[in-house]
């Protein structure tokens, strides 16, 4: 009779401590804003240390890394995602710390270009957006909105060439910022125009890769314009250069002249 008490007390204490460890187990990666295409890391690092978030699509990767907004787009349409967190051993040496699949289905393939992310970072108290309410407060259709916005881009901020030398890896634009500066570089101007057409319901994307004309590497836009059922690529930076030169310029681009490489 002892022996088997004994037994059931082991089995009781087992069960408890199982439970207690599946319990403390919980994932860093938050889902709640799945619906918008999002997902939040909350994993906070017990040390100064860098740490990174790759997130997959078959055979396209983003990485990230992790600072202070920690939201991150699953832009590449519905399907089967792989999100992970990666924490630096040593030198460029990384160790895996969480990893889950996620699929992904939204009613509207378009709400991720809405939200503010890590890349695109906005929200309704930034002066930014502020300046864009102000700006369309007397246009109603969205096409006249993106024009205004374009309009003040392209003729306020300037092309920032010493930053463009200085920059490093990893940086990430201030919305805020390049509109108390009044310049920056080309993803300055696609982070800004970004954030203030989402502001403003209209889904955009910033884009990265390379046009045809420019050396190195680029960053632009497309906005989807829901009254034409049509996503159209517009280039401030490379417009604000030939307003600057008084070259005659048209908003939108054509698809042809860019080599998309990264959007968000």
């Amino acid at each position: 009779m002892l022996k088997r008490n004994l037994v059931l007390f082991l089995l009781t204490i087992s069960i408890l401590l199982s439970s207690t460890i599946v319990f403390a187990s919980s994932s860093n990666i938050d889902k709640s804003q799945l619906e918008n295409g999002l997902v939040n890391i909350t994993y906070m690092p017990k040390k100064d240390v860098a740490v990174k978030v790759i997130i997959t699509k078959g055979h396209i990767k983003y990485t990230y890394d992790l600072k202070e907004n920690n939201s991150y787009p699953l832009q590449l349409g519905d399907g089967k995602y792989t999100v992970s967190i990666l924490e630096n051993v040593e030198g460029n040496r990384y160790a895996q710390l969480e990893k889950e699949e996620i699929n992904l289905k939204l009613s509207d393939p378009n709400k991720v270009f809405l939200q503010s992310n890590q890349i695109v970072n906005w929200n309704e108290n930034m002066e930014a957006i502020k300046k864009a309410k102000e700006l369309t407060k007397n246009v109603k259709s969205d096409k006249e909105k993106v024009i205004e916005i374009y309009k003040f881009v392209i003729n306020s901020i300037d092309y920032d060439n010493d930053k463009a030398v200085k920059v490093q890896s990893g940086y990430i634009p201030s919305i805020d910022g390049t509109l108390t500066d009044l310049k920056g570089i080309c993803y300055d101007y696609s982070a800004l125009f970004a954030a203030m057409l989402r502001s403003l319901d209209i889904p955009t994307k910033l884009i990265m890769g390379r046009k045809n004309d420019i050396d190195g590497y680029h960053a632009w836009n497309q906005v989807y314009l829901k009254d034409f059922n049509e996503w159209v690529t517009i280039d401030t930076t490379y417009d604000a250069a030939l307003k600057k030169g008084n070259a005659v310029n048209s908003m939108i681009k054509e698809e042809k002249e860019y080599n998309i490489e990264k959007q968000y």
